[in-house]
């Protein structure tokens, strides 16, 4: 995974930093709870997204690497919510406790402009996971393991990873539309789902560089199209 975000490394490597310190607790304190284990991909997608929409806007502060955490810590929310029938109380209390770590960032750093678009994300997670709750009582569950292969909810988290990260940037209707396109396209692939072979486009409609060139390796990958390092004709 690290030639797929290797220009972004370095922040990335900032927001896992910055992730660690938001969610520290001492090992010992919680012995019944254990955090969801993720791959690469799910690891970076969303702070990925945040910010190659925001250098494609053109911002490259720190408020981008603070809306990539609170993107990243709501998405550990909704997967930890999810495992409910790991322990009821602890996974709710827990769950809980990464969406507060979001709200505090957002005051601290600048960003509480985005309140009101992420707490209407947060109604829509929560909405979607109760419905896949009630879905699994009332039958057997069709996708094996802890989460669901495909979950609507990814999709809500990097349309709007994309175009809230654009929003740091100088973006007008068009650049806010834009983003969102991208955003929703490639949140489509993240949670398993197939779109149209034309849907790159709005990627090759991109000024080119190295933003243009990250969002087109994230489609490759996604697609199963690899290797990642091959380079995609826009």
């Amino acid at each position: 995974m690290l030639a797929l975000f290797h220009f972004l490394q370095p922040e990335l490597e900032m927001v896992r930093r910055r992730l660690d310190k938001e969610t520290s607790w001492r090992k010992d304190q919680f012995l019944g709870f254990v955090l969801p284990t993720l791959n690469e991909i799910d690891r970076d997608f969303l702070p990925a997204l945040v910010l190659l929409s925001a250098h494609g806007q053109g911002y490259f502060g720190p408020r981008a690497l603070s809306l990539a955490a609170v993107f990243q810590l709501i998405f550990m929310a909704s997967l930890i919510h999810s495992r409910v029938n790991q322990g009821v109380a602890m996974q709710t209390l827990m769950g809980d406790y990464f969406y507060t770590r979001f709200f505090d960032l957002l005051c601290r750093d600048g960003n509480l402009e985005f309140l009101e678009p992420l707490s209407r994300l947060i109604c829509h997670l929560h909405l979607d996971a109760a419905r896949h709750q009630e879905e699994a009582a009332a039958g057997p569950v069709v996708c094996g393991g802890a989460y669901p292969e495909k979950d609507s909810g990814r999709v809500s988290l990097a349309t709007e990873a994309s175009r809230l990260g654009s929003q740091l940037g100088k973006t007008g209707p068009r650049e806010t539309r834009t983003w969102q396109e991208i955003g929703l396209m490639l949140g489509r692939l993240w949670n398993g789902e197939a779109v149209p072979p034309h849907s790159c486009r709005v990627i090759a409609d991109l000024p080119p560089g190295p933003v243009r060139e990250g969002l087109g390796e994230i489609f490759l990958f996604l697609n199963g199209r690899l290797p990642v390092k091959k380079v995609m004709v826009l």
